[in-house]
């Protein structure tokens, strides 16, 4: 997590933005189309929005996305999900053979549900590129989590695939984390209890555990970009992009932006990462987020906190005191 102050600042042209979009970020979200066949109770997806048409990533902002990683030499992680189901439009295909074109050095990575994952379709997204791949099986139960029925369908999902199974770890009323064995590809099956590890994806989901009010900081905003279908960014993954409810918390739309580097280093993108560098009480969305802060120890904290008073001492940041009218989000944010 890169913690300079000009990860703070507006950057005020394209290679300021890109110099530091190539030091900090270190995962890239990308969601390639719209649809998800499920409406999981403990995900947004649960009022069906997704169900409908397969709404496809506009092929402009796709190239933009994949031209700019290509020009930084992105070697971090290059992920293919959101709140759609990635494997359901076998477009997937092609995006990765770019994608891996493109960012030779990246890390490819699909999450799936798995539902439409067989022997075959598993070896040609291998084939296509694919570095890792995250199946997370989902129970059946109303959306209430049972230990029995994520092995039978971790036992289903190995039937259909072809491959065994290698169990790594049961925590009963928990989760279950296993492996697939594969030659060119790491494969993780994972069956969690997301009522008790989920979160209330910032608001939009009320099965989960609260947990206290957030004050941790977040290392999200500043290692992470993330991309909805429409082009929209968003600063985390908690918040989707074509929620109405999220719609103010947008950093923008690609097509106002002539790169990537210069959504994340805008005054939108800025703006969050002052807020959450803080060990302040958090507000609205973040203040009910459950994530952990890097390693989640308190020495990390800590670290974030001398962070924080040493950008409050250079006038990067207000003070608690005098910081009660500003917000996060692309409304109020200032430079």
């Amino acid at each position: 997590m890169y913690v300079g102050e000009a990860v703070f600042r507006v950057a005020t042209t394209r290679e300021a933005a890109k110099a530091v979009f190539s030091k900090s970020v270190s995962r890239v979200e990308v969601e390639t189309h719209s649809f998800c066949n499920r409406r999981c109770n403990y995900c947004p997806n649960v009022v069906g929005d997704r169900l409908g048409q397969n709404k496809q990533m506009n092929l402009d902002h796709w190239k933009m996305i994949l031209s700019n990683l290509a020009e930084i030499d992105f070697s971090g992680n290059f992920v293919f999900t959101s709140y759609n189901e990635p494997l359901a439009d076998r477009s997937i295909l092609e995006r990765l053979v770019e994608a891996r074109a493109a960012c030779p050095k990246a890390r490819l990575m699909i999450y799936t549900n798995g539902d439409y994952l067989n022997a075959t379709y598993l070896d040609e997204i291998a084939s296509a590129g694919l570095d890792y791949l995250h199946v997370s099986i989902h129970t059946r139960h109303n959306g209430q989590y049972s230990d029995v029925d994520a092995l039978n369908l971790i036992a289903k999902l190995e039937r259909r695939v072809k491959r065994p199974i290698t169990y790594k770890t049961l925590r009963p009323g928990n989760f279950v984390i296993a492996a697939m064995p594969h030659p060119s590809l790491e494969v993780e099956v994972r069956a969690i209890n997301y009522n008790q590890h989920g979160t209330d994806r910032a608001g939009l989901v009320d099965v989960v555990k609260t947990p206290p009010a957030r004050t941790a900081p977040c290392h999200f905003p500043f290692a992470h970009f993330h991309v909805g279908f429409s082009g929209n960014v968003t600063p985390c993954c908690h918040i989707r992009s074509d929620a109405a409810e999220h719609a103010q918390f947008l950093h923008g739309n690609l097509s106002a932006f002539g790169s990537i580097y210069e959504v994340w280093a805008s005054q939108v993108g800025a703006a969050w990462r002052r807020e959450l560098i803080s060990p302040m009480p958090k507000r609205s969305p973040c203040n009910t987020c459950s994530v952990g802060f890097l390693d989640g120890k308190e020495g990390s904290r800590a670290q974030a906190e001398l962070v924080w008073r040493r950008l409050i001492a250079a006038g990067v940041v207000q003070s608690p005191e005098t910081d009660a009218d500003s917000h996060h989000g692309n409304t109020g944010a200032t430079s």
